[in-house]
């Protein structure tokens, strides 16, 4: 298994994992996400794999894209550090419990520090409790919480 930059190429294999992960996200709740027939667009795709702004990885085995990962770069709002903001991570269900979420976590940290990013932020879902154990597992601490109230 090796981690790796996204390519282009790899179009079709990271769709299918961006939409498992959306379909999660739906079930769980359907009152804020819809289904959708397509995360990304290719020629989206396309400009995404390409930017400098992001951090798109994958875990491939044996030429089966297994994991994907994708962080944007930003800056905080009032200090204006650059920061990493991860807006997915995702491991099929097979393959889970075997380090793969880890090993997409910990390069995508790397490359941010690297590119001189000072923070790592992520939101979860309050559903999702096994994402939460597993980001406090790798030395994430809770940042702020979000309520909502239906009316």
């Amino acid at each position: 298994m090796i981690i790796r930059r996204m390519i282009f190429e790899d179009y079709e294999q990271v769709e299918t994992l961006f939409k498992k992960l959306h379909t999660i996200h739906v079930n769980a709740d359907p009152d804020l996400y819809k289904p959708l027939d397509c995360i990304h667009k290719k020629r989206d795709f396309k400009k995404l794999v390409n930017s400098k702004n992001k951090i798109l990885l994958c875990a491939e085995e044996n030429g089966r894209i297994i994991g994907i990962s994708d962080t944007k770069f930003c800056t905080s709002g009032m200090t204006e550090i650059k920061m990493a903001f991860m807006d997915a991570l995702y491991v099929e269900d097979d393959f889970r419990g075997k380090g793969i979420g880890k090993k997409l976590f910990y390069e995508t940290e790397k490359i941010a520090k690297e590119n001189g990013a000072k923070r790592l932020d992520l939101t979860v879902w309050e559903f999702n409790k096994d994402a939460i154990s597993f980001y406090k597992s790798l030395g994430m601490q809770p940042q702020r919480y979000t309520f909502e109230k239906d009316l």
